[in-house]
């Protein structure tokens, strides 16, 4: 007798299973990188008198760094004095 051939459905979800383990594993590691910078990022603020970090830009990219006279995005280089 010849090998078994799996119906398309069995073989497609054991790669839709693979893949998201596969995405689970890269969440999980993109999660953590995000703590590491938030924990940097925290220290940085702390370390540093008059430079605090505010809400999100309007471009979405970046949060909004805080001085004690301007708003500034690194992203898109918005700046606002306050």
């Amino acid at each position: 007798m010849g090998r078994r051939i799996r119906p398309n459905g069995a073989r497609e979800r054991r790669r839709l299973h693979r893949r998201l383990r596969a995405l689970e594993a890269d969440l999980e590691e993109q999660s953590q990188r995000l703590v590491r910078l938030e924990n940097a990022l925290r220290h940085i603020v702390r370390r540093t008198d008059d430079v605090s970090v505010g809400g999100p830009c309007q471009c979405g990219e970046s949060l909004l760094i805080v001085t004690r006279r301007s708003l500034y995005c690194p992203q898109c280089s918005y700046r606002r004095t306050i």
